[in-house]
């Protein structure tokens, strides 16, 4: 087990530089510390990490609530708790005690660093900011790596570009921080505004202004995803305006490193986001010359990879607590057909399998008719 000292070192490292846990480590120290007791006695071998990854779900459960969005919306996800136990091979009583720990602290975490943190960054007009914490998601959510698709062909994908595994993967975090959708056709950006008017009513006057204001900023982010552009003219030594492929011209865009002076007229591949009415580099750029200009079509590749993924999910299937076997593609890419029935699914009842309204008066597994009493 850690020791104070150490668990806020392991902690810290699990956030950003940039986000300072010092006001909540004492909390989520103690959680751990209950945890770990628990898990030391029902389960016969685990590590610290793992105890560290069901800490962030609470964090993020009582912050902002992102991983209860997914953990309904997709069944490979499931009650992260129970999962969480059922990986430790933990009794059925032990299960319930972590499930009341997770319950019990998500409900006493009334100080949010995270969401204070979010919500700064957002705020801040800063680019960078902004877009070191939506790729913290990426990069550190486990949730959300249950969701995503088969990553390997966008990797591959980048890194053919780059030639770099380390400027790849810079792409490949931005790339799903800004343009990946969830099955709804949200983005990160636009689910987290949802989460952020929900918590308006939770929260005292002054962080309800924030939490608006910064829900708004993040419906109006408009990221390009990765495709090639050229150059047309050059404001300053990190400005340039750009035509995009299809004719449209993205004036006055922002990049994170010198340009050079003889860019006119040259062209490169690299993603866009407009953020407070400026447009950014979002990533790495990278220079093309004439003959592989012809290679990068953007909407012919992505066409591609998107059907490679879809493949790939299609090959994989999965069984659900009720015994239902069902195929990563059904799960990560289809919604119900029936409105009623996509509204209770995205709250994780299904009727194609037991579910609440069987024991409450309702239809079983069908309409809801009346509730019981």
């Amino acid at each position: 087990m850690y020791t104070y000292t150490e668990f806020t070192s392991e902690w810290k490292r699990l956030h950003r530089p940039s986000m300072s846990v010092d006001s909540d480590v004492a909390f989520f120290y103690e959680i751990y510390v209950r945890l770990h007791r628990l898990v030391e006695q029902e389960a016969a071998a685990f590590d610290e990490q793992l105890v560290l990854s069901l800490l962030l779900y609470m964090e993020n459960t009582a912050a902002i609530g992102l991983d209860g969005v997914y953990e309904y919306r997709y069944r490979s996800v499931g009650n992260v708790a129970f999962s969480w136990c059922e990986n430790l091979d933990m009794s059925a009583e032990a299960t319930s005690q972590v499930d009341k720990l997770v319950a019990e602290a998500v409900a006493k975490a009334s100080c949010s660093v995270l969401r204070g943190w979010m919500t700064e960054s957002v705020l801040s007009g800063d680019f960078s900011r902004l877009s070191g914490m939506l790729t913290w998601f990426p990069q550190e959510d486990q949730v959300m790596w249950r969701i995503f698709p088969d990553l390997r062909f966008r990797e591959m994908m980048f890194r053919r570009l780059t030639g770099d595994w380390q400027a790849a993967r810079q792409m490949l975090w931005a790339d799903l921080a800004f343009n990946w959708r969830d099955k709804r056709g949200d983005s990160l950006a636009v689910t987290l505004a949802k989460q952020f008017r929900q918590e308006v009513a939770f929260v005292e006057e002054k962080e309800k202004t924030l939490l608006k204001e910064a829900a708004e900023m993040l419906d109006a982010i408009r990221p390009e995803r990765l495709d090639t552009y050229t150059a047309i003219e050059r404001t300053d030594g990190c400005t340039l305006t750009l035509r995009h492929r299809d004719g449209r011209v993205f004036r006055n865009v922002i990049f994170p490193m010198p340009v050079p002076e003889d860019v006119q007229n040259r062209h490169l591949a690299a993603q866009l986001v407009t953020y407070q009415k400026k447009t950014y580099i979002n990533g790495s750029a990278v220079w093309l010359n004439e003959e592989a200009l012809p290679i990068w079509n953007g909407e012919a590749n992505w066409n591609d990879i998107v059907k490679k993924e879809q493949d790939a999910a299609k090959l994989t299937s999965f069984t659900t607590p009720f015994g239902k076997q069902i195929s990563l593609y059904e799960d990560l890419y289809t919604v119900p057909e029936d409105p009623e029935e996509a509204y209770y699914a995205d709250m994780g009842i299904y009727f194609d399998e037991p579910n609440i309204f069987d024991f409450v008066g309702g239809q079983p597994n069908g309409r809801i008719l009346k509730w019981g009493i």
